[in-house]
């Protein structure tokens, strides 16, 4: 018979055991202190990831460290709260300054750092970090508001601070940057990003000295935002931790990414679906915001203020029989098997390029072939039209076996011999002069976007297509006749 009370007594020993471990544990590391603090804390690879550089920052094997997280997957629980409260269980004489967009939410997270630090779990780990008002702490002499509390008997201290407010007489054994920009009115603000820059460099970074470490968490809103100067000026000191909400390649440096290509950062709380849904929304807002990718103002190479605009209505109203011309760039070797296949429909009217559609497919080489017949067929092929693809890697292998399966007429563009970047400024004078349309669809925020973001974008199939149109029908006006094919149109 199975004694149920010693079944009880023998699960909770084994509790309380697994709990003394973790205890000894979450002295000497950062993510089992996490654990140890929360019971019901789920920590995920990444938090993990973070947990570990911040650790790293503390014992000095990195110097300045910047995370880029998307919004609501725990960065600021993780590096703005826990670690402060663990450096200073570790050293209670650091002097750590954090800060935020606001005063009122760096106080907010100063009240949740004093809270983890009076509570038993914390005390009974850290006895030596003690703040004013505690059982066991004097609070003669020490200071403790929401602003500003020190710790008793060791000379550390946690300061809040808003951009923009005072650090005079502050030495800072370590900044903590929160999200130093609010909201996209302020990030899209010339006059507010500089205003954060000059408060960087005239009040934080004087009160640094040579042993300062610098923590900065945010997602990024823009090119030029507080981050981005920041590694303009100084790249090589900086370590930069940046996880985007969806994996774009395996070859984004991330080795600790367990990820595949294309799948949710936390799919329990953040699902691919919803992510998606966030990406039709604003594919601009969803590249900097939750891929870590921002775009500078109004683009890089090319602005998307160059870009007309048609109706597709207008569009049809002046097109009159002139043959859609496609142009595929597709997917190539196997290690970047998961990487999109781009394809663009154009078509020329006058002396200008009018592209009708545009669109992306993650499909292996016999779905690819599948699809490319019914995508041409739905946006405007005709005999006089023609399929021009790329003749990279199995982009030659496509063309052979759409001849070989299909009646479409492929061929193949001019081998590229340029950088893309070489190409795309080449490319750019024809669409500052007004000779490039772009007819409503809901392709075209997606479009702009990766046109305009390019070389920063992770992905460049449209400025491909965009640049071999480009040189196709604009560029070079007067191309060879395809005598073979005359011939066969006119049968």
């Amino acid at each position: 018979m199975i004694d149920c009370d010693d079944d009880l007594y023998n699960d909770l020993w084994r509790l309380e055991l697994e709990r003394k471990l973790l205890k000894i544990d979450a002295k000497e590391s950062f993510p089992r202190f996490l654990d140890y603090m929360d019971a019901r804390y789920s920590r995920q690879w990444f938090h993990t990831v973070i947990a570990q550089h911040c650790q790293m920052l503390l014992e000095g094997k990195i110097n300045n460290l910047m995370v880029f997280l998307p919004p609501q997957h725990g960065k600021s629980t993780i590096v703005s709260e826990a670690f402060p409260s663990w450096a200073l269980g570790k050293f209670p004489n650091l002097k750590i300054v954090g800060c935020s967009y606001a005063s009122s939410l760096a106080g907010k997270v100063s009240r949740n750092i004093q809270r983890m630090i009076d509570s038993p779990a914390y005390i009974s780990l850290f006895p030596d970090t003690i703040l004013p008002g505690v059982k066991g702490g004097k609070s003669r002499g020490h200071i403790r508001n929401i602003d500003m509390f020190e710790t008793v008997g060791n000379g550390g201290f946690y300061k809040a601070v808003g951009i923009g407010g005072g650090l005079t007489g502050t030495p800072v054994d370590m900044s903590i940057i929160d999200d130093p920009i609010k909201d996209a009115l302020e990030a899209y603000s010339p006059i507010y990003r500089e205003r954060v820059w000059d408060w960087y460099t005239s009040v934080l970074v004087t009160r640094l000295h040579n042993e300062s470490k610098q923590l900065f968490i945010m997602t990024r809103w823009h090119e030029d935002d507080l981050a981005g100067r920041i590694l303009k000026t100084e790249p090589d000191k900086w370590t930069v931790l940046s996880i985007p909400a969806i994996r774009e390649s395996i070859d984004d440096g991330n080795d600790f990414d367990p990820r595949r290509v294309g799948d949710a950062l936390w799919e329990d709380r953040h699902s691919l679906t919803r992510l998606r849904d966030v990406e039709a929304r604003s594919a601009r807002v969803f590249s900097a915001l939750y891929q870590q990718h921002p775009t500078a103002d109004g683009g890089n190479i090319i602005k998307s203020a160059w870009f007309k605009k048609s109706t597709v209505a207008e569009f049809e109203k002046k097109h009159k029989g002139e043959p859609i011309i496609f142009f595929l760039d597709t997917a190539f070797t196997e290690k970047t098997a998961n990487d999109p296949s781009g394809i663009i429909a154009t078509c020329k009217i006058g002396n200008d390029l009018y592209v009708t559609h545009a669109e992306k497919f993650n499909l292996n080489f016999p779905n690819l072939i599948r699809h490319l017949p019914e995508y041409v067929r739905a946006h405007g092929y005709t005999l006089a039209s023609t399929i021009r693809i790329e003749p990279k890697a199995n982009g030659l292998s496509v063309i052979d076996e759409l001849k070989d399966k299909t009646s479409l007429n492929v061929t193949k563009t001019n081998e590229p011999k340029d950088s893309k970047e070489t190409r795309l400024n080449v490319a750019a004078p024809s669409v500052e002069g007004g000779h490039v349309y772009l007819v409503d669809g809901r392709w075209n925020d997606a479009f702009i976007d990766e046109v305009c973001g390019f070389p920063v974008k992770p992905h460049d199939e449209f400025v491909d297509v965009l640049c071999y149109a480009i040189d196709y029908h604009l560029t070079n006006p007067f191309k060879p006749i395809d005598k073979k094919r005359l011939a066969r149109l006119a049968y």
